[in-house]
């Protein structure tokens, strides 16, 4: 059954709404803080809603006070941000519909596949990080609705609606490039589209008289900026950023030409793919399964929509022809446009000195990517078959939320990994002194430069007390980056390096080292003591260099820690092996063997054993010490032909330990005799 045009039209926001909360919301429950996210929440924990307003004073001020309102409403607490993100994304697809709708009202299923890219673009992989992404996700929100508004004024014959739609227009394109600076050249892409949305006759000056009022955005924003605003960060400093080309105008201009070129196709073509290609390496086969039954949920959920969309699409009656084109013009308006608001868009970025990759800058996407998908959408609607065009977009859906699946999943993995390192640290460590540098490896997560996760939970364990009002937060402990010079630095035991970033500062002494060592994922985490070196078979070669410098005094013994805060941390774990491994750990580090041995008893009784066999050390040396000759044979039998295990239990019991002759023979009999 065929129906009315325009009927319905909640179906189209209800299909959005499904099909985005699939491929964004299965995982929002597992997400906390992931990356950079642990500053925020800790600079804004310890100091309160007024500390972003230092954090953006050198260069985006309005992003401070932003997050001053959503930490005001919201706090530290992950989750309102995580859904924020996609409330932003829902509000951002929305505002494009009504944009495309505006722009070709006959074009009903088009419009809806554009809107739908939009909302499950996965050129931007940087939602998970729910916190330090959210100004970006609600700038281009923002930004597409301030360009629909602009076409709903132009459109209006009452002068009073027409007003307020303009004021909007103006207020949201403003807002919009204020969080996002660089999003100022989809300020074009407005521009061209008023100039489609104009009735041939008089459009060029129609366009010129509308585009008049328009132009108070960027340019407001443009004398604000050069005249009014005085940051000192360089990356936002326009001057500084042009001296590349004013110094070497002809290679700077190929540079920027290439960039733009590569970003270009990052944007509208290689966003389909190459972000696939990136994470899936890290779904599990389990979770594979999964994401591939979601994908093709949503992908059948979209040629229902498109099919639907398609019959209520014939031609009707149009209030206003003028004001729409030819149906069969659309393809080359929606390719010229598409790619016009793709260049534009990233001409900013690119006289940045940025460009667009996915691996750590796919957030310089996400302002020209609603040109990107019209662009896409435009070429596939240029092919004859509706049928194929329906199975092609679909098939990016699809492909969407496959990789958005891979993502959630990774970052999930890595930020569940994270709080369970920490757990077993809090069970290990009742206290670690202030200015400490900690040097930290967990299983299976390359953390680059990002040490956040690192010294984040770490000051969130163990100095969680707010102090209101604060101008720059001082970290008491601090974690190192561990590439060559990383690792160097504590190797030599020298450096000592003071920064500050934004609103905090950090300090960095080499010379109080703690390293914890957490090899794989049945591992447990391994704080190093250098007396007694616990190393397991997955440690790399790199990290062993750094456990004779590893300083355990700086580990106390004494004090209670506060419980974890559960925004931060989630739940205590169960009470599995790691967690009597690290009770029986702090014993031995006590000098407490006694309890050493009752730990091991009690995980004996529950059947609990490790999984990594070096963990079984403090236990044999509580039973050497103790004279308990029956269990270290008995232990010893696990490791008749292991050399590897054999060395080291040699080594530690060994090294300091003092034993019975009777003891020392047994211990040289076993593990000391190859």
């Amino acid at each position: 059954m065929s129906l009315p045009n325009k009927s319905k039209w909640w179906l189209e926001l209800a299909a959005l709404t499904v099909i985005s909360a699939l491929v964004y919301l299965l995982s929002v429950n597992q997400f906390s803080y992931y990356r950079d996210d642990w500053y925020y929440a800790y600079d804004g924990y310890i100091a309160g809603p007024s500390i972003f307003k230092v954090m953006f004073s050198s260069d985006r001020p309005a992003r401070g006070i932003f997050f001053g309102i959503y930490y005001w409403l919201f706090g530290s607490h992950p989750l309102p941000y995580h859904l924020g993100i996609y409330i932003w994304r829902l509000i951002g697809a929305y505002a494009a519909l009504w944009l495309f709708n505006l722009l070709w009202s006959r074009q009903r299923a088009a419009n809806f596949a554009m809107s739908l890219l939009f909302l499950v673009y996965p050129g931007f992989l940087w939602w998970v990080q729910g916190i330090e992404y959210q100004p970006m996700v609600a700038s281009v929100a923002l930004h597409t609705l301030s360009f629909a508004l602009t076409l709903a004024a132009i459109r209006s014959q009452a002068k009073t609606a027409q007003a307020a739609l303009w004021a909007s227009s103006i207020l949201t394109g403003l807002t919009a490039i204020a969080l996002v600076d660089y999003a100022v050249g989809m300020e074009a892409f407005r521009v061209l589209c008023i100039f489609l949305a104009q009735p041939a006759p008089r459009r060029l000056v129609k366009t010129i008289r509308a585009t008049l009022i328009t132009l108070t955005i960027p340019l407001l924003f443009v004398v604000w900026k050069l005249f009014l605003f005085h940051g000192d960060r360089k990356a936002t400093d326009i001057t500084f950023q042009l001296g590349d080309l004013l110094r070497e105008p002809l290679a700077t201009s190929i540079l920027w030409g290439q960039r733009l070129l590569d970003s270009a196709l990052n944007v509208s073509f290689f966003a389909w793919w190459t972000p696939l290609r990136m994470h899936y390496p890290f779904v599990e086969k389990d979770s594979l399964w999964l994401g591939l039954t979601l994908a093709t949920l949503v992908l059948a959920l979209s040629l229902v929509a498109f099919r639907w969309l398609a019959s209520a699409s014939a031609p009707q009656p149009d209030s206003n022809p003028e004001a729409s084109p030819k149906a069969d013009s659309f393809p080359l308006q929606a390719i010229a446009l598409g790619l016009a608001g793709t260049v534009f868009g990233l001409f900013p970025v690119i006289m940045a000195n940025r460009f667009v990759i996915f691996k750590a800058y796919s957030h310089y996407a996400l302002p020209a990517s609603v040109a990107g998908v019209i662009l896409v959408v435009g070429l596939i609607h240029a092919l004859s078959s509706k049928r194929l065009q329906m199975i092609l977009v679909s098939l990016l859906v699809g492909i969407a939320a496959l990789t958005h699946r891979g993502l959630a999943i990774k970052a999930a993995d890595e930020q569940s990994a994270v709080r369970d390192f920490w757990w077993q640290v809090y069970w290990r460590i009742p206290k670690i002194q202030e200015g400490t540098t900690i040097a930290a490896i967990y299983p299976g997560i390359d953390y680059g430069e990002d040490t956040d996760i690192v010294w984040g939970p770490a000051n969130f364990l163990y100095y969680p007390n707010p102090q209101p009002g604060m101008d720059l937060v001082k970290y008491p402990l601090g974690g190192t980056i561990l590439d060559p010079t990383g690792i160097r630095n504590v190797v030599e035991e020298k450096e000592k390096i003071s920064a500050t970033y934004r609103s905090h500062f950090i300090f960095l002494n080499y010379r109080r080292v703690l390293v914890m060592s957490q090899p794989s994922a049945e591992s447990c985490v391994h704080v190093i003591d250098p007396r007694w070196v616990e190393q397991s078979q997955r440690d790399t070669e790199e990290i062993v260099q750094l456990f004779p410098h590893s300083k355990m005094e700086y580990a106390l013994t004494e004090g209670e820690t506060a419980v974890p805060l559960g925004f931060a941390f989630g739940t205590e774990p169960t009470h599995g092996w790691c967690y009597f491994y690290q009770k029986a750990e702090l014993a031995r580090q006590q000098g407490d063997w006694d309890s050493v041995a009752a730990i091991g008893a009690e995980a004996a009784r529950l059947d609990l054993v490790p999984a990594d066999p070096v963990e079984w050390t403090p236990f044999l040396q509580a039973y050497a010490v103790l004279g308990e000759t029956k269990k270290v044979e008995s232990l010893a039998a696990q490791f008749k032909d292991d050399p590897f295990h054999k060395e080291q239990f040699c080594e530690n019991l060994t090294n300091g330990i003092q034993l019975k002759d009777e003891m020392q023979n047994k211990v040289d009999e076993l593990f000391c005799r190859q």
